[in-house]
């Protein structure tokens, strides 16, 4: 069915406008072709008419025999109802004027002209001025043709043109309703598509196969949008039965405690240690709802903002110098190679070392050497931490910028670590237009960012 408004109306009123426009073309065409080769079959006509008169009148001269003249030009008039002869003298009396239809006055010169009788008729008239050798000089011959039939054939030719034409018109306009109406079926059959996807199916996706290659464009970047959608609402619930996993435990400690506590008759010292456990569960809790809003902020599409010129090599030292008691409490040391000065926020880019030195704490073994290693690579600036051991899964190098993702819960105690360290650097990475890796080389697994040297962002 087709509605007001929609593409089928418009693609069948525009087919329909342009076929009126073509018709109308046309018909008027071969309507002015047709009254051209009238109106030039007639002055061909006039021509040879008049030419016979001449002779006629050339015989007159030699034979002086007015009565066969005029009975040469009655003869001429037979079968020939449109035609009307005057022959007039110099002092404008009529030497002949056929029985047809009259022709009222003549023009002075020659040439083709119109003229209309005395009852109105209109009539093609051809005017030819006699010679001096002519019995009558400076005479005139006036020949005209009734004008009515040819009007009649064109008026007749008209009318049929208009009626073929609206019937075309007619016939285009219903058959560019069924064309339309076919060639938009695959639109309607990827409405109906996309109308079954509901939040309960999001794995369904736009069929392929529906014969028009203008639509492969359409199909392609909807399930592309599909696949993002799907993607974004797994990764959702996944966050939420990740923070609700997260946040069970310490609410759990905390509702146990306080019924332990409230349970029974409790000294000082022991409702001071309660509220100082509590405490500690309350602060990672605060700590974890403080880096989820920090990750939504990012996912907002925030910019970093107050980027001033930072030396990464004493950021790096500070950073070293402020994570040294857990180097200590691991058995590892640490160092800082190269150098750079990088457009950054200074405390976003601490938070993304201290994360990455922690990442690394936790997966070197005793006794080894973390490496900072700082590169400027021209346009963009190489921050990354460096520890010895064996290369990352694939599995786990694919995931490890995810969100509540813990490769190792073997090395990960219990309120560590909630998963979203490597998270954070990643968003630190996108907030200053840049993006993170991780890979393996000379025995070393190599986890940082890298940030253009000319970062955009909010400048300070």
């Amino acid at each position: 069915m087709l509605y007001p408004g929609s593409i089928a109306v418009r693609l069948t009123l525009g087919l329909g406008l342009i076929s009126v426009l073509m018709f109308t073309a046309a018909g008027l065409l071969l309507q002015r072709t047709l009254a051209g080769q009238l109106q030039q079959a007639d002055c061909q006509e006039l021509r040879g008419k008049v030419g016979v008169v001449r002779h006629f009148i050339d015989e007159f001269a030699r034979e002086r025999d007015l009565a066969a003249l005029r009975h040469h030009f009655d003869d001429l008039l037979i079968g020939h109802k449109r035609l009307s002869i005057r022959v007039r003298a110099s002092d404008a009396s009529d030497v002949y004027r056929g029985t047809g239809l009259p022709v009222d006055g003549a023009a002075d010169a020659d040439g083709f002209g119109l003229a209309v009788s005395a009852d109105g008729t209109p009539f093609e008239t051809l005017h030819g001025r006699l010679g001096t050798d002519s019995p009558w000089p400076g005479g005139m011959i006036v020949l005209g043709l009734d004008m009515r039939p040819r009007d009649d054939l064109l008026w007749r030719h008209r009318n049929a043109l208009v009626g073929i034409c609206a019937l075309g018109v007619a016939l285009t306009v219903a058959l560019s309703a069924m064309a339309t109406w076919r060639g938009l079926a695959p639109v309607k059959r990827l409405s109906q598509q996309a109308s079954r996807i509901t939040a309960h199916s999001l794995d369904m996706r736009l069929l392929d196969h529906h014969n028009a290659t203008e639509l492969d464009g359409l199909v392609e970047a909807f399930n592309a949008v599909l696949d993002r959608l799907e993607a974004a609402y797994r990764q959702m619930e996944a966050f939420s039965a990740n923070v609700a996993h997260e946040l069970r435990t310490p609410l759990a400690t905390l509702v146990t405690g306080s019924q332990l506590m409230l349970s029974g008759p409790r000294t000082a010292s022991e409702l001071k240690e309660a509220i100082g456990s509590n405490l500690e569960e309350l602060q990672q809790m605060s700590q974890l709802v403080n880096d989820m809003l920090f990750l939504a902020r990012a996912d907002q599409g925030n910019r970093a903002s107050g980027l001033t010129p930072v030396d990464l090599a004493a950021e790096a030292d500070r950073t070293l110098k402020y994570c040294q008691p857990l180097l200590d409490d691991a058995g590892l040391t640490a160092t800082r190679v190269g150098a750079a000065v990088l457009d950054c926020n200074a405390a976003l880019m601490q938070r993304a070392l201290v994360n990455l030195l922690v990442n690394a704490i936790r997966h070197t073994d005793r006794g080894q050497c973390i490496v900072v290693r700082i590169e400027a690579q021209g346009a963009r600036v190489r921050l990354s931490v460096e520890n010895p051991g064996p290369p990352i899964p694939d599995h786990i190098r694919a995931r490890m910028f995810d969100r509540f993702f813990r490769g190792d819960d073997a090395r990960a105690r219990a309120g560590e670590s909630h998963g979203l360290g490597l998270t954070i650097v990643a968003a630190i990475a996108r907030m200053h237009g840049g993006t993170v890796f991780a890979d393996h080389a000379d025995n070393n697994n190599r986890v940082g960012l890298v940030i253009p040297s000319g970062s955009t962002g909010a400048r300070g």
